[in-house]
Formats: structure tokens, C-alpha cells, sequence
């Protein structure tokens, strides 16, 4: 397909059309979910201007019978029916990640978005990309995807392979060798989520590593507020070069990708339109928002034959714009605030408490200081605090949340890694309910 990134509004939506056709074509006969519910309610949907007639389809639903969201691909050519590769979301119902299967043909599309993400971020031949990310135990997209990202551009990337994800891993690296690692390279991008990109930054610096190549930070998977951000920045300019620059990505496992920035600030694109229709809807209602309004964000698969997802909840608030972006050019659609969780709230001492407010107080007030809030047995609101103790901080923090949400947090001063271990996690849990089932 032509080169869509820069294309007009017009052209991007009729390729939209043509392969949403196609794609609700297929998903009518080879796809049980699909197949059931236009059957159950009689729908005819054959245009993205029917799109809305489809039901939202939550997390839970795909999580609770993933089979029923793969293409029967019988008969249909080799590399639509091959699979490639499965990666595995973060949860299920029981507790086990949910597959996300991909085919050949999909992984062909897999490395066209990465492609584009690495073209609106800004990448150049000679980049040399650090792989911060870990590897975990079952195969998940950020450490994989960030080597075919590369490879769909012919960058060189080193794999630095933080922590231990198993005992049967013998290769990891502690926090001191991935600073060697990036150093010997040169690498010119480090790719990772902000809480162990912050970490190596922060080695990186005491131990008088030459990070003089770096001029880029790709951080996904956790929350970014604007004042981590200009630390993060500030950082990178200390130990690189003058105009290194943060690009956030709002990543998902349904995408094998990200929606990305092209500067900072931009709003996160949609790197590959004709595989990816974006829409906000109304979290309580479910009814379409216009462009602008803030609403729960669904996803719609265009071009895939493994995991088909049509309106798929990804869990997060944002406003969509499709206005051509003021800084690249291009006309795909963005999101353009920064996406927040829709998550269920935590009752803690019979106080409802949002964890996004939660978070926020914390960041207010810490920066880009790592923290973790741990809610125990007895109510406990327990507040991690990455760093010596500071009894002035304390307060003031305390004093924060409490006025954001009405519950006073027992904050603790503890050593880093406590709260950002690579070889537990890939990225870290703000907000944790260690809660014992009454």
C-alpha cells in the first residue's frame, strides 16, 4: 500500500474504508466473535460509518475466550494462515497473560508500523538504538518488537539485556553493565520504559559514563507528566547531546507497537492508518465522541489474520484529533492529551480513591523520583519512596495525596531497586493492592 504517513485526510480515509472492508468481509465469516454477534443482532456493518452498530468489546471479553478473536485463516494464502509469533498481555481472567497471535502477514504489518514510528520519532541511518527493555517469560512485544523496529529500518540496536526474568536465564545484566553496554555502542537512542531509563541515566552519570552519543529517549509503558519529562531532558543533556529530546509512546500489546510523538508535545500518532481506526466514546455511555472530547479510547484492527480486534476498549482516556499535525505534517490521526487510565476505583478506609489521582498527587510532588503505592491489610496506604529518608518531603507529600484523594499515605524511604526491578517486571505497577480476598 502507498505511503500513507503523509498523505492527505482524504486518501487516509479511503484506504481506511477499503481495508476496513475487507477486513469486516473476512471477520463476518472467519471470525467467532464477529460471526456471533452480527448473527445475535442482525447487524449489517460493511463501512466504518456503521462501525458504531459493533458493541464495545472490553478487555475481559477478549480475555475470557481469546480463541473465539482469531481468524479461521483455512484457505486463505500461506503467510496469512503461518503464525509467526504470539505475544501475551498482561492478564486474564485466571490470572495467565492472554495470547495475541500474529501471522506472517501480520508481522510484514508489524514492521511497516514500527517503520513509521521510527520515521515520525525522527531516527537516522546512522542511529545506533540501546534495547533497555528486559526479557520476560513469556514473550511479550517491548523487548522483541524494539529489535524488528530496527531491523525494519536496517538500524543497528544492542540488546542489553537488564535483570534476570528467570533461573533458567543466564545472560542478564546488572545495572552497572547495561551503562558499559550503551557506553561501548555508542547508542545514540535509549529505548525503555522512564522508570529503568532513569535508573541508567542515573548510573550513567555517577560512574562518568560517556553517554556524549546519546540524542534520543523512546519511554513507554508507564505514565510521563510533564515535569518528569524536563528532568528526563535535562538529564539527557547533561550526559548527551545538547539537543537530545524525549519522544513518549502510547504502546499496547493490541497494536505490537505505538501511537508516537514526533516532538515533544505533539500528541501520539497513529503510525500506520490503514492498519489501525481509532474512535472515543463516551466511558459511561459508549456513545461516539466528536473529535476534542475526552472519552474512553477503542482500537479496530484493519489488516490483520491472527487476533482480530473490532472496538476494542484499550482501557485509557484521550482526545482524538484528526487535524493535521503543526509539527511533522502529517494527517494521521492523534491522540492529543495524555492517556489516563479508566481504571475501577480502590475502596482504602471506606474512601473511594481513582489510582490516576493517586499517582498524580505523588508526581506533583516527587518529579521524576520513582515511588509505589502499596495498599495492605488493615487499609494501609502505603507510599514507597525511592531515595534517603527526607522528613520535609515526607510531609509535604503526605499533605498532597491527602488532599487529592482524602486518605493519608504512610510514606517509606526505600532503596531504588525495591520499587524498579527489571528481572521482575518490565515496567513498574504505580499502584499495587496487596489485599488479602475477604
Amino acid at each position: 500500500m502507498d505511503d500513507l504517513l503523509y498523505a492527505n485526510r482524504g486518501a487516509i480515509e479511503a484506504a481506511q474504508e477499503r481495508c476496513f472492508s475487507e477486513m469486516i468481509g473476512l471477520a463476518a465469516e472467519r471470525h467467532g466473535r464477529t460471526r456471533a454477534l452480527l448473527a445475535d443482532k442482525n447487524l449489517a456493518v460493511s463501512s466504518l460509518r456503521h462501525l458504531a452498530r459493533l458493541p464495545v468489546t472490553r478487555k475481559e471479553d477478549y480475555m475470557r475466550e481469546p480463541d473465539a478473536f482469531l481468524l479461521d485463516t483455512q484457505g486463505l494464502p500461506e503467510e496469512m494462515h503461518t503464525v509467526w509469533d504470539t505475544m501475551y498481555t498482561t492478564g486474564s481472567t485466571a490470572g495467565v497473560p492472554t495470547p495475541f497471535v500474529s501471522t506472517t502477514y501480520d508481522f510484514f504489518r508489524i514492521l511497516e508500523a514500527n517503520r513509521n514510528m521510527l520515521r515520525l520519532r525522527g531516527a537516522r541511518p546512522d542511529d545506533v538504538i540501546a534495547n533497555l527493555f528486559p526479557l520476560t517469560a513469556r514473550p511479550h512485544g517491548a523487548f522483541i518488537r524494539t529489535l524488528h523496529a530496527a531491523a525494519s529500518m536496517n538500524l543497528r540496536v544492542v540488546a542489553a539485556l537488564p535483570g534476570n526474568p528467570s533461573p533458567y536465564f543466564t545472560l542478564g545484566n546488572d545495572l552497572g553493565r547495561v551503562v558499559e553496554v550503551v557506553a561501548r555502542c555508542r547508542s545514540t537512542i535509549l529505548w525503555g520504559v522512564p522508570s529503568y531509563v532513569r535508573r541508567v541515566l542515573a548510573r550513567a552519570e555517577e560512574a562518568g559514563a560517556d553517554f556524549s552519543a546519546v540524542r534520543l529517549a523512546f519511554l513507554t509503558g508507564e505514565g510521563l507528566n510533564e515535569e518528569s519529562r524536563d528532568e528526563f531532558t535535562r538529564s539527557l543533556r547533561r550526559l548527551g547531546t545538547r539537543e537530545a529530546w524525549v519522544s513518549v509512546s502510547y504502546g499496547a500489546t493490541e497494536m505490537q507497537g505505538g501511537m508516537v510523538e514526533c516532538a515533544p508535545g505533539s500528541g501520539y500518532h497513529n503510525p500506520a492508518p490503514d492498519q489501525f481506526h481509532f474512535e472515543v466514546v463516551d466511558p459511561a455511555t459508549l456513545e461516539t465522541l466528536p473529535d476534542g472530547k475526552p472519552g474512553l479510547v477503542l482500537l479496530t484492527h484493519l489488516r490483520r489474520r491472527g487476533t482480530v480486534l473490532l472496538r476494542y476498549a484499550l482501557g485509557d482516556i484521550s482526545t482524538l484529533s484528526r487535524e493535521r499535525c503543526p509539527h511533522c505534517g502529517s494527517w494521521t490521526d492523534r491522540l492529543t492529551t495524555l492517556p489516563r487510565r479508566a481504571d475501577a476505583l480502590l475502596k482504602v478506609k471506606g474512601t473511594l480513591v481513582n489510582p490516576t489521582v493517586l499517582v498524580q498527587a505523588a508526581e506533583a510532588v516527587l518529579g521524576a523520583r520513582e515511588f509505589q503505592f502499596v495498599i495492605r491489610d488493615g487499609e494501609i496506604l502505603g507510599l514507597n519512596v525511592a531515595g534517603a529518608i527526607d522528613e520535609s518531603l515526607s510531609k509535604r507529600l503526605s499533605d498532597n495525596v491527602k488532599r487529592a484523594c482524602g486518605v493519608t499515605p504512610a510514606v517509606e524511604f526505600v532503596p531504588d531497586e525495591a520499587i524498579s526491578d527489571a528481572s521482575k517486571a518490565w515496567k513498574t505497577r504505580r499502584v499495587i493492592d496487596q489485599r488479602r480476598p475477604m
